[in-house]
């Protein structure tokens, strides 16, 4: 009978509204323990000439974080404008969406009408903005600094009120000359154009890492270095909704959950919205997860995780005969939340475990647990490009993972084969 009081149309509309692992969250309300942030970017937009670097790891929720903060310092949702980079964007490139961002769609797309340029005579410099005797306006790639200026005067023409555009993931962009040109317009864009703000996203340590070395840039900008959420909060994401549809989550499930995601916000959505479609397909009445439903969620939770992250572990590990080994290693290296562990610790404290517990839960084709050499050599071996290049090495037989968001993967599909890492967090 599923979940009491819930047909498909209101599950999938209950789950639609509370998770989004393939999304960024966009309500504040559902972004949970981030709200110092959202405190630190309000009072940062209201000091006058202060942009937003937002940095951290891959998948800790930058995106969302910027696209809420923006959305609640604007006035209107139409003064908020959202960019995002790809590796062969360009400086150019994104201006010019800045400044499309404000056209009607409709009449820019329709063509027709007569073109010509904006000219000196109206914002100074003129050239990448264009009207036709339709009033039909068409934005240009600008050519140099100046008629970018050109492109944020005609937005700021367009809006009243502040102005607060995110340039997200701007770290994609490869080349470096591209990404340091924002140096110069940001250090600038207050003098030329009236409470427009600008917050870049990226994976970077600070400011120069991501835009180049500018010192009087740097001190422009408000730096946000985003964190993993604690356990207390990822727990939190799954007992909200259980709570309100009256369905109990067990203690020790929320807190492999927990443990799992590393403190990634894409894994809880993923496996909570997992753990709520098993319980609505169990034919019998449903109010308690069992530890069946609960292991056939994460079996469900692993095929739909981000696919570039499966891609990695297939790479990493997916090599003939050594197969048990690449995947014992990666396990090993993951069961602690050191993100940097050397190769004795984690042969003693979590190889030797993990490989027994493998070989009782899939003695079939198990082999014989590897030296602490070989497994030193498996972990180099992961740091090749012919094994995804996973792994990092630090020297003396230390090593971590290139993007620590790859451990909360490697964790998910360890507790598929009934394998629980980082026992250290177990309350």
């Amino acid at each position: 009978m599923t979940i009491p009081g819930f047909n498909e149309v209101q599950l999938v509309e209950k789950l639609s509204d509370h998770f989004s692992p393939s999304q960024e969250i966009r309500d504040p309300e559902k972004l949970l323990g981030r709200e110092k942030y959202l405190t630190q970017i309000r009072r940062s937009l209201a000091s006058p000439g202060r942009h937003i670097f937002v940095f951290g790891e891959r998948g800790v929720g930058k995106t969302s974080l910027a696209i809420t903060a923006g959305k609640l310092a604007t006035n209107e949702s139409k003064n908020f404008i959202y960019v995002p980079c790809g590796q062969d964007s360009t400086f150019s490139e994104i201006i010019a969406a800045i400044g499309k961002a404000v056209l009607n769609p409709k009449r820019a797309l329709s063509g027709g009408g007569k073109s010509f340029g904006l000219g000196l005579n109206v914002f100074g410099q003129g050239g990448s903005v264009n009207y036709s005797d339709g009033d039909v306006a068409t934005i240009s790639e600008p050519a140099n600094n100046s008629e970018a200026y050109d492109v944020l005067r005609f937005v700021r023409s367009k809006l009243d009120n502040q102005i607060v555009v995110v340039i997200d993931e701007l770290d994609r962009i490869k080349n470096k000359d591209e990404r340091s040109r924002f140096s110069e317009l940001i250090k600038n864009v207050g003098s030329v154009v009236e409470d427009m703000r600008f917050v870049l996203c990226g994976i970077g340590a600070n400011v120069d890492e991501l835009i180049g070395e500018h010192l009087s840039t740097g001190r422009m900008f408000e730096p946000v270095e985003v964190e993993r959420l604690s356990q207390d909060n990822l727990w939190k994401i799954i007992e909200d909704l259980a709570r309100d549809m009256s369905v109990t989550i067990p203690r020790g499930q929320l807190i492999r959950v927990g443990i799992i995601s590393d403190g990634f916000p894409h894994f809880v959505h993923l496996i909570g919205q997992c753990i709520f479609y098993e319980l609505h397909d169990d034919p019998a009445e449903i109010r308690i997860c069992t530890d069946q439903h609960f292991l056939r969620a994460l079996k469900e939770a692993t095929q739909k995780a981000e696919p570039s992250l499966r891609k990695i572990y297939q790479m990493a590990t997916e090599k003939t005969k050594n197969k048990r080994d690449y995947e014992e290693a990666l396990w090993a290296l993951a069961d602690r939340t050191s993100t940097r562990r050397q190769v004795t610790e984690i042969f003693d404290t979590s190889y030797k475990r993990i490989h027994e517990e493998h070989k009782t839960k899939q003695p079939q084709d198990c082999k014989s647990r590897l030296s602490k050499e070989l497994l030193n050599n498996r972990l180099l071996r992961l740091r090749e490009d012919s094994h995804a290049n996973v792994l990092v090495g630090h020297g003396s037989g230390w090593f971590s993972f290139r993007e620590n968001v790859m451990r909360g993967y490697v964790r998910l599909r360890a507790e598929t084969l009934g394998i629980e890492l980082a026992p250290e967090l177990t309350v």
